[in-house]
Protein backbone atom coordinates (compact mmCIF):
# COMPACT_ATOMS: atom_id res chain seq x y z
CA UNK A 1 0.00 0.00 0.00
CA UNK A 2 1.40 3.32 -0.83
CA UNK A 3 1.25 6.44 1.77
CA UNK A 4 -1.24 9.31 1.69
CA UNK A 5 -0.48 10.88 4.61
CA UNK A 6 3.56 12.41 4.44
CA UNK A 7 3.04 14.63 7.29
CA UNK A 8 5.40 13.14 9.54
CA UNK A 9 8.73 14.23 9.12
CA UNK A 10 10.74 10.27 9.89
CA UNK A 11 14.46 12.12 9.89
CA UNK A 12 13.60 13.64 13.05
CA UNK A 13 12.83 10.31 14.99
CA UNK A 14 15.17 8.74 16.61
CA UNK A 15 15.93 5.04 18.21
CA UNK A 16 14.20 4.61 21.54
CA UNK A 17 16.23 4.71 24.90
CA UNK A 18 14.97 1.87 27.15
CA UNK A 19 15.06 2.29 31.16
CA UNK A 20 16.65 -0.74 33.18
CA UNK A 21 14.10 -2.68 34.82
CA UNK A 22 14.00 -6.37 35.95
CA UNK A 23 11.62 -8.23 35.84
CA UNK A 24 11.78 -11.54 38.19
CA UNK A 25 8.98 -14.60 37.04
CA UNK A 26 6.29 -14.47 39.04
CA UNK A 27 2.62 -16.03 37.48
CA UNK A 28 -0.89 -14.92 39.06
CA UNK A 29 -1.25 -17.55 41.82
CA UNK A 30 1.86 -16.64 43.30
CA UNK A 31 0.73 -12.65 43.89
CA UNK A 32 -0.74 -12.40 47.20
CA UNK A 33 -3.26 -9.95 48.49
CA UNK A 34 -2.61 -8.55 52.00
CA UNK A 35 -4.82 -5.95 53.34
CA UNK A 36 -2.40 -3.06 53.58
CA UNK A 37 -1.82 -1.16 57.02
CA UNK A 38 -3.93 1.54 56.29
CA UNK A 39 -3.41 2.65 59.85
CA UNK A 40 0.35 2.81 59.92
CA UNK A 41 0.61 5.00 56.95
CA UNK A 42 -1.73 7.55 58.62
CA UNK A 43 0.65 7.36 61.63
CA UNK A 44 3.77 7.63 59.40
CA UNK A 45 1.97 11.09 57.97
CA UNK A 46 1.38 12.04 61.10
CA UNK A 47 4.87 11.65 62.44
CA UNK A 48 6.29 13.22 58.73
CA UNK A 49 4.27 16.61 59.78
CA UNK A 50 5.31 16.51 63.05
CA UNK A 51 8.61 16.72 61.90
CA UNK A 52 8.05 19.48 59.03
CA UNK A 53 6.63 21.31 62.36
CA UNK A 54 10.13 20.88 64.59
CA UNK A 55 11.55 22.05 61.89
CA UNK A 56 13.63 18.28 61.17
CA UNK A 57 16.70 18.14 58.97
CA UNK A 58 15.57 17.76 55.21
CA UNK A 59 17.46 15.31 54.29
CA UNK A 60 15.67 12.80 57.06
CA UNK A 61 12.56 14.14 56.32
CA UNK A 62 12.73 12.95 52.72
CA UNK A 63 14.34 9.89 53.87
CA UNK A 64 10.74 9.88 55.94
CA UNK A 65 8.80 10.26 52.84
CA UNK A 66 10.13 8.25 50.86
CA UNK A 67 9.19 5.22 53.08
CA UNK A 68 5.87 6.33 52.90
CA UNK A 69 6.05 6.55 49.75
CA UNK A 70 6.95 2.76 49.65
CA UNK A 71 4.31 2.14 51.39
CA UNK A 72 1.47 3.80 49.45
CA UNK A 73 3.09 1.89 46.40
CA UNK A 74 2.12 -1.44 48.41
CA UNK A 75 -1.14 -0.33 49.20
CA UNK A 76 -1.62 0.50 45.02
CA UNK A 77 -0.23 -2.22 44.17
CA UNK A 78 -2.89 -4.41 46.13
CA UNK A 79 -5.32 -2.14 45.01
CA UNK A 80 -4.27 -2.95 41.70
CA UNK A 81 -4.46 -6.95 42.56
CA UNK A 82 -7.58 -7.01 44.64
CA UNK A 83 -9.74 -5.22 41.81
CA UNK A 84 -8.10 -8.28 39.41
CA UNK A 85 -9.18 -10.75 41.90
CA UNK A 86 -12.68 -8.87 41.56
CA UNK A 87 -12.95 -8.76 38.15
CA UNK A 88 -12.23 -12.90 37.73
CA UNK A 89 -15.72 -13.37 39.48
CA UNK A 90 -17.65 -10.07 40.26
CA UNK A 91 -20.22 -12.32 42.72
CA UNK A 92 -17.42 -13.04 45.09
CA UNK A 93 -18.32 -11.13 48.17
CA UNK A 94 -14.83 -10.90 49.56
CA UNK A 95 -13.15 -9.49 46.88
CA UNK A 96 -15.76 -6.97 46.31
CA UNK A 97 -15.83 -6.15 49.69
CA UNK A 98 -12.14 -5.25 49.79
CA UNK A 99 -11.99 -3.56 46.49
CA UNK A 100 -14.34 -1.04 47.79
CA UNK A 101 -12.88 -0.80 51.27
CA UNK A 102 -9.69 -0.42 49.60
CA UNK A 103 -10.73 1.97 46.88
CA UNK A 104 -12.62 4.38 49.38
CA UNK A 105 -10.06 4.18 52.07
CA UNK A 106 -6.49 5.31 49.37
CA UNK A 107 -8.98 7.61 48.31
CA UNK A 108 -9.16 9.23 51.83
CA UNK A 109 -5.47 8.80 52.28
CA UNK A 110 -4.59 10.72 49.28
CA UNK A 111 -5.98 13.75 50.60
CA UNK A 112 -3.59 13.50 53.95
CA UNK A 113 -0.71 12.46 51.71
CA UNK A 114 -1.34 15.49 49.55
CA UNK A 115 -1.82 17.71 52.27
CA UNK A 116 1.80 16.35 54.33
CA UNK A 117 3.46 16.54 50.63
CA UNK A 118 2.75 20.07 50.11
CA UNK A 119 3.88 20.59 53.46
CA UNK A 120 7.43 19.09 53.22
CA UNK A 121 8.07 20.34 50.00
CA UNK A 122 7.53 24.11 50.93
CA UNK A 123 8.80 23.82 54.17
CA UNK A 124 12.00 25.12 52.52
CA UNK A 125 14.12 25.71 49.57
CA UNK A 126 16.65 22.75 50.98
CA UNK A 127 13.62 20.42 51.36
CA UNK A 128 12.18 21.21 48.28
CA UNK A 129 14.96 21.33 46.03
CA UNK A 130 16.26 17.23 47.77
CA UNK A 131 12.26 16.46 46.72
CA UNK A 132 13.03 17.83 43.00
CA UNK A 133 16.22 15.82 43.11
CA UNK A 134 14.88 12.32 44.17
CA UNK A 135 10.94 12.60 42.58
CA UNK A 136 11.42 14.85 39.74
CA UNK A 137 10.41 18.38 39.02
CA UNK A 138 7.04 16.99 37.59
CA UNK A 139 5.72 15.07 40.72
CA UNK A 140 6.91 18.16 42.84
CA UNK A 141 5.44 20.55 40.85
CA UNK A 142 2.10 18.31 40.55
CA UNK A 143 1.84 18.52 44.28
CA UNK A 144 2.52 21.86 44.18
CA UNK A 145 -0.13 22.54 41.94
CA UNK A 146 -2.71 20.59 43.18
CA UNK A 147 -4.50 23.06 45.32
CA UNK A 148 -8.04 22.77 43.44
CA UNK A 149 -9.63 21.04 46.05
CA UNK A 150 -9.71 18.86 49.32
CA UNK A 151 -10.75 15.31 48.78
CA UNK A 152 -12.54 15.21 52.29
CA UNK A 153 -15.14 17.63 51.28
CA UNK A 154 -16.11 14.85 48.63
CA UNK A 155 -15.69 11.53 50.31
CA UNK A 156 -18.94 10.89 50.96
CA UNK A 157 -19.90 11.47 47.54
CA UNK A 158 -17.44 9.04 46.11
CA UNK A 159 -17.85 6.22 48.34
CA UNK A 160 -21.69 6.27 47.28
CA UNK A 161 -20.19 6.39 43.73
CA UNK A 162 -18.17 3.48 43.75
CA UNK A 163 -20.82 1.57 45.70
CA UNK A 164 -23.20 2.35 42.33
CA UNK A 165 -20.32 1.51 40.06
CA UNK A 166 -19.98 -2.25 41.97
CA UNK A 167 -24.05 -2.35 41.35
CA UNK A 168 -23.13 -1.88 37.40
CA UNK A 169 -20.22 -4.58 37.41
CA UNK A 170 -22.72 -6.88 39.14
CA UNK A 171 -25.30 -5.94 36.62
CA UNK A 172 -23.45 -5.70 33.58
CA UNK A 173 -22.17 -9.33 34.35
CA UNK A 174 -25.25 -11.35 34.95
CA UNK A 175 -27.98 -9.50 33.43
CA UNK A 176 -29.82 -11.53 31.13
CA UNK A 177 -32.48 -10.96 28.26
CA UNK A 178 -35.61 -13.56 29.05
CA UNK A 179 -37.28 -14.22 24.97
CA UNK A 180 -39.76 -16.58 24.27
CA UNK A 181 -38.74 -18.89 27.15
CA UNK A 182 -35.39 -18.21 27.00
CA UNK A 183 -32.43 -16.35 28.79
CA UNK A 184 -29.88 -14.82 26.68
CA UNK A 185 -26.46 -13.64 27.79
CA UNK A 186 -25.01 -10.66 25.88
CA UNK A 187 -22.42 -13.36 24.77
CA UNK A 188 -25.13 -15.80 23.58
CA UNK A 189 -26.24 -13.20 21.48
CA UNK A 190 -22.92 -12.11 19.90
CA UNK A 191 -21.69 -15.73 19.29
CA UNK A 192 -25.05 -17.52 18.27
CA UNK A 193 -24.53 -18.38 14.43
CA UNK A 194 -27.24 -19.56 14.13
CA UNK A 195 -29.23 -16.61 14.50
CA UNK A 196 -30.89 -14.93 11.25
CA UNK A 197 -29.58 -11.21 10.59
CA UNK A 198 -33.22 -10.10 11.68
CA UNK A 199 -33.09 -12.09 14.55
CA UNK A 200 -29.80 -10.95 15.90
CA UNK A 201 -30.77 -7.41 15.94
CA UNK A 202 -33.93 -8.18 17.24
CA UNK A 203 -32.66 -9.62 20.14
CA UNK A 204 -29.95 -7.43 20.32
CA UNK A 205 -31.71 -4.10 20.05
CA UNK A 206 -34.61 -5.86 22.68
CA UNK A 207 -30.95 -6.84 25.14
CA UNK A 208 -29.75 -3.02 25.52
CA UNK A 209 -33.78 -1.90 25.86
CA UNK A 210 -34.35 -4.38 28.60
CA UNK A 211 -30.63 -3.54 29.93
CA UNK A 212 -31.01 0.08 30.24
CA UNK A 213 -34.13 -0.20 32.25
CA UNK A 214 -31.88 -1.59 35.01
CA UNK A 215 -28.56 -0.12 34.49
CA UNK A 216 -29.95 3.76 33.29
CA UNK A 217 -31.36 4.35 36.84
CA UNK A 218 -27.91 3.16 38.09
CA UNK A 219 -26.16 6.21 35.68
CA UNK A 220 -28.64 9.25 37.27
CA UNK A 221 -27.95 8.14 41.06
CA UNK A 222 -24.15 8.70 39.36
CA UNK A 223 -24.82 11.27 37.44
CA UNK A 224 -26.60 13.69 40.92
CA UNK A 225 -23.51 12.81 42.70
CA UNK A 226 -20.61 13.90 40.27
CA UNK A 227 -22.77 17.08 39.76
CA UNK A 228 -22.81 17.58 43.46
CA UNK A 229 -18.88 16.83 43.46
CA UNK A 230 -18.28 19.60 40.90
CA UNK A 231 -20.57 22.24 42.36
CA UNK A 232 -18.73 21.06 45.58
CA UNK A 233 -15.22 21.87 44.29
CA UNK A 234 -16.45 24.88 41.90
CA UNK A 235 -16.22 23.43 38.60
CA UNK A 236 -18.96 24.26 36.03
CA UNK A 237 -19.54 20.98 35.83
CA UNK A 238 -18.55 17.60 36.52
CA UNK A 239 -16.83 16.72 32.74
CA UNK A 240 -14.58 20.20 33.23
CA UNK A 241 -13.58 18.57 36.79
CA UNK A 242 -12.80 15.10 35.27
CA UNK A 243 -10.93 16.14 32.02
CA UNK A 244 -8.61 18.01 35.17
CA UNK A 245 -7.86 15.04 37.61
CA UNK A 246 -7.08 13.05 34.37
CA UNK A 247 -4.24 15.57 33.67
CA UNK A 248 -4.96 16.15 30.24
CA UNK A 249 -3.36 19.03 28.41
CA UNK A 250 -7.10 19.66 26.65
CA UNK A 251 -10.12 21.04 27.47
CA UNK A 252 -13.65 19.79 26.81
CA UNK A 253 -14.01 22.95 24.32
CA UNK A 254 -10.92 21.80 22.53
CA UNK A 255 -12.79 17.81 22.08
CA UNK A 256 -15.74 19.54 21.10
CA UNK A 257 -13.83 21.17 18.04
CA UNK A 258 -12.44 17.38 17.86
CA UNK A 259 -16.34 15.96 17.55
CA UNK A 260 -16.90 18.31 15.18
CA UNK A 261 -14.04 17.65 12.87
CA UNK A 262 -14.99 14.03 13.04
CA UNK A 263 -18.52 14.18 12.23
CA UNK A 264 -17.18 16.52 9.04
CA UNK A 265 -14.59 14.38 8.08
CA UNK A 266 -14.62 10.68 9.12
CA UNK A 267 -18.63 9.89 9.69
CA UNK A 268 -19.12 10.17 5.27
CA UNK A 269 -15.82 7.88 5.12
CA UNK A 270 -16.97 5.31 7.21
CA UNK A 271 -20.33 5.00 5.97
CA UNK A 272 -19.12 4.59 2.60
CA UNK A 273 -16.42 2.12 3.74
CA UNK A 274 -19.09 0.08 5.81
CA UNK A 275 -21.57 -0.23 2.83
CA UNK A 276 -18.80 -0.95 0.10
CA UNK A 277 -16.42 -3.39 2.32
CA UNK A 278 -17.71 -6.92 3.23
CA UNK A 279 -16.09 -8.50 6.15
CA UNK A 280 -18.47 -11.36 7.06
CA UNK A 281 -16.27 -14.15 6.59
CA UNK A 282 -13.63 -12.81 9.04
CA UNK A 283 -16.99 -12.35 11.25
CA UNK A 284 -18.17 -16.07 10.82
CA UNK A 285 -14.57 -17.42 11.48
CA UNK A 286 -13.36 -19.14 14.45
CA UNK A 287 -10.16 -18.11 15.82
CA UNK A 288 -8.10 -20.33 18.48
CA UNK A 289 -6.57 -19.07 21.35
CA UNK A 290 -3.75 -21.25 21.11
CA UNK A 291 -2.96 -21.27 18.11
CA UNK A 292 -3.28 -16.89 17.86
CA UNK A 293 -0.71 -16.94 21.09
CA UNK A 294 1.74 -19.06 18.74
CA UNK A 295 1.35 -16.63 16.35
CA UNK A 296 2.25 -13.90 18.33
CA UNK A 297 5.43 -14.96 19.87
CA UNK A 298 6.27 -15.42 15.88
CA UNK A 299 4.95 -11.78 15.49
CA UNK A 300 6.48 -10.57 18.31
CA UNK A 301 9.97 -11.70 17.32
CA UNK A 302 9.90 -10.67 13.50
CA UNK A 303 8.68 -6.90 14.90
CA UNK A 304 11.47 -5.83 17.44
CA UNK A 305 13.24 -7.06 20.76
CA UNK A 306 11.67 -4.01 22.41
CA UNK A 307 8.45 -5.92 21.80
CA UNK A 308 9.71 -9.69 21.70
CA UNK A 309 10.87 -9.62 25.18
CA UNK A 310 7.80 -8.62 27.05
CA UNK A 311 5.60 -11.18 24.86
CA UNK A 312 8.07 -13.79 25.63
CA UNK A 313 8.01 -12.87 29.70
CA UNK A 314 3.69 -12.97 29.17
CA UNK A 315 3.79 -16.14 28.01
CA UNK A 316 6.20 -17.77 29.70
CA UNK A 317 4.38 -16.48 33.40
CA UNK A 318 0.97 -16.75 31.89
CA UNK A 319 0.26 -12.95 32.77
CA UNK A 320 -3.34 -12.82 31.36
CA UNK A 321 -6.62 -14.44 31.42
CA UNK A 322 -8.71 -14.85 28.68
CA UNK A 323 -11.25 -17.62 30.10
CA UNK A 324 -14.72 -16.83 28.91
CA UNK A 325 -16.81 -16.82 32.32
CA UNK A 326 -20.66 -15.30 33.15
CA UNK A 327 -19.24 -14.24 36.26
CA UNK A 328 -16.19 -12.81 35.02
CA UNK A 329 -16.48 -8.93 34.79
CA UNK A 330 -17.50 -7.78 31.12
CA UNK A 331 -14.51 -5.69 30.05
CA UNK A 332 -11.35 -6.11 29.05
CA UNK A 333 -8.40 -4.05 30.18
CA UNK A 334 -4.28 -4.38 31.15
CA UNK A 335 -3.47 -3.46 34.67
CA UNK A 336 0.01 -3.42 36.64
CA UNK A 337 1.03 -5.09 40.21
CA UNK A 338 3.66 -3.33 41.10
CA UNK A 339 4.90 -5.36 43.75
CA UNK A 340 5.60 -7.65 41.07
CA UNK A 341 6.53 -5.80 38.50
CA UNK A 342 4.35 -7.51 36.39
CA UNK A 343 1.45 -6.40 33.74
CA UNK A 344 -1.51 -8.14 33.59
CA UNK A 345 -3.99 -8.70 30.38
CA UNK A 346 -7.88 -9.28 31.63
CA UNK A 347 -9.64 -10.21 28.70
CA UNK A 348 -12.68 -12.69 27.23
CA UNK A 349 -11.40 -15.44 24.38
CA UNK A 350 -14.93 -16.29 22.82
CA UNK A 351 -13.08 -17.54 19.32
CA UNK A 352 -14.07 -14.72 17.54
CA UNK A 353 -11.86 -12.12 15.12
CA UNK A 354 -12.82 -9.21 17.91
CA UNK A 355 -10.42 -11.24 20.35
CA UNK A 356 -7.22 -11.06 18.50
CA UNK A 357 -7.75 -7.57 17.91
CA UNK A 358 -8.32 -7.01 21.75
CA UNK A 359 -5.02 -8.79 23.15
CA UNK A 360 -3.32 -6.91 19.95
CA UNK A 361 -4.63 -3.69 21.50
CA UNK A 362 -4.04 -4.78 25.18
CA UNK A 363 -0.24 -6.42 24.40
CA UNK A 364 0.23 -2.65 23.70
CA UNK A 365 -0.24 -1.38 27.19
CA UNK A 366 1.08 -4.63 28.73
CA UNK A 367 4.30 -3.73 26.88
CA UNK A 368 4.43 0.19 28.30
CA UNK A 369 3.89 -1.58 31.81
CA UNK A 370 6.48 -3.61 31.06
CA UNK A 371 9.46 -1.39 29.42
CA UNK A 372 7.78 1.99 31.49
CA UNK A 373 5.52 1.95 34.23
CA UNK A 374 4.17 4.94 36.04
CA UNK A 375 2.60 3.82 39.00
CA UNK A 376 2.25 5.35 42.87
CA UNK A 377 0.92 8.22 44.76
CA UNK A 378 0.37 11.34 41.88
CA UNK A 379 1.40 9.01 39.00
CA UNK A 380 1.63 11.26 36.05
CA UNK A 381 0.89 9.61 32.62
CA UNK A 382 -1.20 10.66 30.03
CA UNK A 383 -3.91 8.80 29.53
CA UNK A 384 -4.63 9.40 25.59
CA UNK A 385 -0.61 8.33 25.09
CA UNK A 386 -1.76 5.55 27.41
CA UNK A 387 -4.41 4.37 24.09
CA UNK A 388 -1.82 5.51 21.41
CA UNK A 389 0.64 2.54 22.82
CA UNK A 390 -2.49 0.06 22.96
CA UNK A 391 -4.15 1.27 19.63
CA UNK A 392 -0.74 2.06 17.24
CA UNK A 393 0.73 -1.01 17.79
CA UNK A 394 -2.55 -3.21 16.28
CA UNK A 395 -1.92 -0.67 13.40
CA UNK A 396 1.83 -1.42 13.23
CA UNK A 397 1.66 -4.95 12.51
CA UNK A 398 -0.69 -4.88 9.79
CA UNK A 399 1.92 -6.54 7.99
CA UNK A 400 1.74 -9.43 10.30
CA UNK A 401 -1.76 -10.08 9.69
CA UNK A 402 -1.31 -12.91 7.89
CA UNK A 403 0.14 -15.16 10.52
CA UNK A 404 -3.03 -13.95 12.58
CA UNK A 405 -5.23 -14.14 10.28
CA UNK A 406 -4.28 -16.88 7.39
CA UNK A 407 -6.51 -16.03 4.33
CA UNK A 408 -8.57 -13.94 6.09
CA UNK A 409 -5.81 -10.82 6.17
CA UNK A 410 -6.59 -8.47 3.63
CA UNK A 411 -10.67 -8.28 5.26
CA UNK A 412 -8.90 -8.10 8.35
CA UNK A 413 -6.89 -5.14 7.49
CA UNK A 414 -9.65 -3.25 6.50
CA UNK A 415 -12.19 -4.38 9.17
CA UNK A 416 -8.96 -2.93 11.67
CA UNK A 417 -9.20 0.41 9.62
CA UNK A 418 -12.80 0.30 9.65
CA UNK A 419 -12.26 -0.21 13.44
CA UNK A 420 -10.17 2.75 13.84
CA UNK A 421 -12.56 5.11 11.95
CA UNK A 422 -15.38 3.58 14.58
CA UNK A 423 -12.80 4.58 17.46
CA UNK A 424 -12.91 8.64 16.05
CA UNK A 425 -16.15 8.29 16.23
CA UNK A 426 -17.68 6.69 19.24
CA UNK A 427 -14.63 8.07 20.91
CA UNK A 428 -16.06 11.40 20.61
CA UNK A 429 -19.55 10.60 20.15
CA UNK A 430 -19.74 9.14 24.03
CA UNK A 431 -17.46 12.30 25.16
CA UNK A 432 -20.32 14.41 23.28
CA UNK A 433 -23.19 12.67 25.14
CA UNK A 434 -21.73 12.64 28.20
CA UNK A 435 -20.61 16.56 27.90
CA UNK A 436 -23.92 17.21 27.41
CA UNK A 437 -25.31 15.00 30.19
CA UNK A 438 -23.34 17.00 32.69
CA UNK A 439 -23.86 20.74 31.69
CA UNK A 440 -27.03 18.94 32.46
CA UNK A 441 -27.14 16.89 34.96
CA UNK A 442 -31.37 16.53 35.39
CA UNK A 443 -31.62 15.00 32.35
CA UNK A 444 -34.01 12.02 32.23
CA UNK A 445 -33.94 8.51 31.29
CA UNK A 446 -35.80 8.97 28.26
CA UNK A 447 -34.21 12.84 27.35
CA UNK A 448 -30.69 10.48 27.66
CA UNK A 449 -31.87 8.23 25.18
CA UNK A 450 -33.18 10.66 22.76
CA UNK A 451 -29.97 12.25 22.84
CA UNK A 452 -27.71 9.27 22.28
CA UNK A 453 -30.00 8.56 19.25
CA UNK A 454 -29.56 11.98 17.61
CA UNK A 455 -25.70 11.53 17.80
CA UNK A 456 -25.77 8.47 16.69
CA UNK A 457 -27.12 10.20 13.76
CA UNK A 458 -24.84 12.76 13.33
CA UNK A 459 -21.89 10.49 13.74
CA UNK A 460 -22.92 8.04 11.17
CA UNK A 461 -23.84 5.13 13.67
CA UNK A 462 -26.98 4.80 12.76
CA UNK A 463 -26.90 4.28 9.08
CA UNK A 464 -24.04 1.57 9.59
CA UNK A 465 -25.49 0.18 12.88
CA UNK A 466 -29.06 0.85 13.47
CA UNK A 467 -28.75 2.24 16.81
CA UNK A 468 -32.26 3.05 18.48
CA UNK A 469 -30.40 5.46 21.41
CA UNK A 470 -30.64 2.83 24.26
CA UNK A 471 -27.10 0.81 23.36
CA UNK A 472 -24.59 3.36 25.80
CA UNK A 473 -25.65 1.64 28.80
CA UNK A 474 -22.92 -0.96 27.47
CA UNK A 475 -20.09 1.35 27.72
CA UNK A 476 -18.64 -0.22 31.12
CA UNK A 477 -16.48 3.24 31.40
CA UNK A 478 -19.75 5.46 31.17
CA UNK A 479 -20.37 3.92 34.22
CA UNK A 480 -16.64 3.17 35.83
CA UNK A 481 -14.36 5.82 34.86
CA UNK A 482 -15.92 8.75 33.27
CA UNK A 483 -15.08 10.96 30.17
CA UNK A 484 -12.18 8.30 29.63
CA UNK A 485 -13.92 7.53 26.46
CA UNK A 486 -12.66 10.34 24.51
CA UNK A 487 -8.86 9.26 24.98
CA UNK A 488 -10.10 6.25 22.08
CA UNK A 489 -10.33 9.08 19.62
CA UNK A 490 -7.62 11.53 20.33
CA UNK A 491 -5.39 8.78 20.54
CA UNK A 492 -6.38 7.10 17.49
CA UNK A 493 -5.13 10.34 15.21
CA UNK A 494 -1.69 9.78 16.41
CA UNK A 495 -2.02 5.99 15.54
CA UNK A 496 -3.06 6.66 12.40
CA UNK A 497 -0.42 8.79 11.49
CA UNK A 498 2.17 5.86 12.45
CA UNK A 499 0.46 3.58 10.49
CA UNK A 500 0.62 5.99 7.24
CA UNK A 501 4.51 6.37 7.66
CA UNK A 502 5.19 2.86 8.37
CA UNK A 503 3.96 2.10 4.72
CA UNK A 504 7.12 4.03 3.52
CA UNK A 505 9.49 4.24 7.02
CA UNK A 506 8.91 1.52 9.10
CA UNK A 507 12.03 1.41 11.24
CA UNK A 508 10.92 5.12 11.58
CA UNK A 509 7.58 4.35 12.85
CA UNK A 510 8.77 1.92 15.16
CA UNK A 511 11.11 4.73 16.69
CA UNK A 512 8.21 6.64 17.36
CA UNK A 513 6.36 3.72 18.86
CA UNK A 514 8.97 3.00 20.95
CA UNK A 515 9.80 6.73 22.29
CA UNK A 516 6.30 7.26 23.10
CA UNK A 517 5.87 3.87 25.00
CA UNK A 518 9.18 5.52 26.78
CA UNK A 519 8.04 9.12 27.41
CA UNK A 520 8.83 10.10 30.83
CA UNK A 521 6.38 10.92 33.53
CA UNK A 522 4.24 14.20 33.44
CA UNK A 523 5.12 14.84 29.86
CA UNK A 524 1.42 16.12 27.98
CA UNK A 525 0.42 14.65 24.91
CA UNK A 526 1.23 17.83 22.38
CA UNK A 527 4.59 17.35 23.65
CA UNK A 528 5.39 13.67 22.74
CA UNK A 529 3.82 13.64 19.44
CA UNK A 530 5.46 16.80 18.38
CA UNK A 531 8.85 15.29 19.80
CA UNK A 532 8.01 12.60 17.28
CA UNK A 533 6.66 14.83 14.06
CA UNK A 534 3.06 13.94 14.73
CA UNK A 535 0.73 16.68 14.26
CA UNK A 536 -1.78 18.46 16.43
CA UNK A 537 -4.83 16.20 17.50
CA UNK A 538 -7.29 18.94 17.46
CA UNK A 539 -6.15 20.31 13.86
CA UNK A 540 -9.05 20.23 11.88
CA UNK A 541 -6.83 19.61 8.46
CA UNK A 542 -5.10 16.97 10.44
CA UNK A 543 -8.60 15.02 10.58
CA UNK A 544 -8.89 15.81 7.20
CA UNK A 545 -5.87 14.49 6.12
CA UNK A 546 -6.85 11.49 8.41
CA UNK A 547 -9.72 10.88 6.65
CA UNK A 548 -7.47 10.89 3.34
CA UNK A 549 -5.65 8.62 4.60
CA UNK A 550 -8.98 6.08 5.32
CA UNK A 551 -10.57 7.09 2.13
CA UNK A 552 -7.76 5.46 0.25
CA UNK A 553 -7.27 2.01 1.91
CA UNK A 554 -11.14 1.20 2.38
CA UNK A 555 -12.92 2.90 -0.60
Amino acid sequence: MSSAGGSVQSATINAPVLPDISHEDVTIAEMKYERPDMEGMLAAMDDLQNGIDKGKNPEELITDYQAIQTQYSHADSMLSLVYLLYAFDVTDTYYRDEYSYLQSALSELDGQMQTVSAALFESSGEAQQLARDSFGEGYVDAIIDDDSYDESTIQDLMDREEKLTLEYDNLNATFTLFDNGIRWSYADIMSDVSLSSEEYYRLYDAYCAALNKQAGPIFLEQVALRAEIAKRLGYADYATYCYETYGRDYSPKDARQLHAAVKRYIAPVFIKASEKNDTSDLSAAYFEEDAFFSALSSSANAFSPLLSEPVTYMLQNRLYDVTDSTTKMDTNFTTYIADYRAPFIFAHWTDSADDVATILHELGHFTNYYHNAVVGYTAGDSLDLAEVDAQALVLLLFGDFDRFYGDLADQARTATLIDSMYALLSGCMEDEFQQDVYENPNMTLDQMNDLYASLSQEYGLQQVYGYQGTEWVLISHTFQTPMYYISYAVSMVPALELFDLAQSDMESAKNAYFNIITRKSYETLGDVLARNGLASVFSESTIAQIADILKEYTT
